[in-house]
């Protein structure tokens, strides 16, 4: 069966509910040929498995016009899982607003919908709420999703390699040349990668999955400390427990404009806790002045730190 039949058949599984015109429309579609009704069926055994591991028990997911009957058949489209989910979004060109954020810039994003996207900064993505579907695709950085439940209409995020789904949830998805992280804060979502050769996982509040190229399954891990430590950005802060003084400066660089230089290696390897506000990296060299006996050089484009020189006698 050609790629284009199963694009089409998962485009159909993702239109609910129907109006008349789109029923008729269907139904006009699985009379074309007898192979798009097993299409249909592979992509909303796809769809169908996603919302039971997402809903609640007692809550039924959707059926599709003249196949409300064979619902026990969508069970055996589960060995075809990672194709069917595959097809269901990745192929989708996407289209809507488009959001970018500078370099220390931190935006929050309301949307039509009642959700709300808290992007970081030096990040892109597009966005666009259509009548079924809820989508973004994130270009490059991250963003932060408190999704408005709305079960008729899935949250899907699509970050290259890795694919995401939501209900009502919140999570957090960042993207970057070394692969793709989901964090969830709230609820259940969803991921696999955006081909067809793994299948999906579903990760619960204080989970995270981490994607890599070419790698079928993501690696997936359970840290709420950590979590929320990473996300600290949200509310205009870095927050380290234990981590070293090169990973606290390459995070302020991110946002600020006067960069921060450790000198030398030692001090970049000391390790230190605390709670810094992104926007003030002088309060950030001013504690590694006191903790670490550093000395620090300041001019409008860095703020130079190492240690101070012990003096021979």
């Amino acid at each position: 069966m050609s790629d284009r039949v199963e694009q089409q058949a998962a485009e159909w599984a993702l239109r609910h509910p129907l109006d008349a015109a789109d029923e008729a429309a269907l139904q006009a579609w699985l009379a074309e040929d007898p192979a798009h009704a097993g299409a249909l069926l592979r992509a909303m055994a796809g769809l169908s498995l996603v919302d039971q591991a997402l809903a609640p028990q007692g809550v039924h997911t959707r059926s599709v016009p003249g196949f409300s009957n064979r619902r026990k058949l969508l069970a055996a489209g589960a060995g075809a899982l990672a194709a069917s989910i595959a097809g269901l979004f990745s192929w989708q060109v996407w289209r809507g607003d488009r959001v970018e954020t500078a370099r220390g810039e931190i935006r929050r994003l309301p949307l039509a919908d009642g959700s709300v996207a808290m992007i970081n900064t030096d990040s892109a993505l597009h966005v666009t709420l259509e009548r079924d579907i809820r989508r973004v695709s994130i270009d490059h950085g991250q963003a932060w999703f408190q999704v408005a439940k709305d079960r008729a209409r899935p949250f899907v995020v699509d970050a290259g390699i890795a694919m995401v789904r939501a209900v009502g949830t919140a999570f957090s998805v960042e993207r970057r040349d070394q692969g793709v992280e989901v964090a969830v804060t709230e609820g259940t979502v969803a991921v696999w990668p955006a081909g067809a050769s793994g299948a999906m996982t579903i990760i619960e509040a204080g989970q995270f999955a981490r994607f890599h190229a070419g790698v079928a399954a993501p690696v997936v891990g359970t840290a709420p400390t950590a979590i929320a430590r990473a996300l600290a950005w949200r509310s205009g802060e870095i927050s380290l427990e234990n981590e070293t003084v090169a990973y606290a400066v390459a995070q302020f660089n991110r946002y600020n404009r006067q960069q921060l230089v450790v000198e030398d290696q030692d001090l970049a390897q000391e390790r230190l806790v605390g709670l810094f506000q992104i926007d003030k990296p002088e309060d950030f060299a001013a504690t590694l002045a006191t903790s670490f006996d550093a000395h620090v050089t300041t001019t409008p484009q860095e703020i130079r730190l190492a240690r101070k020189k012990v003096e021979q006698h």
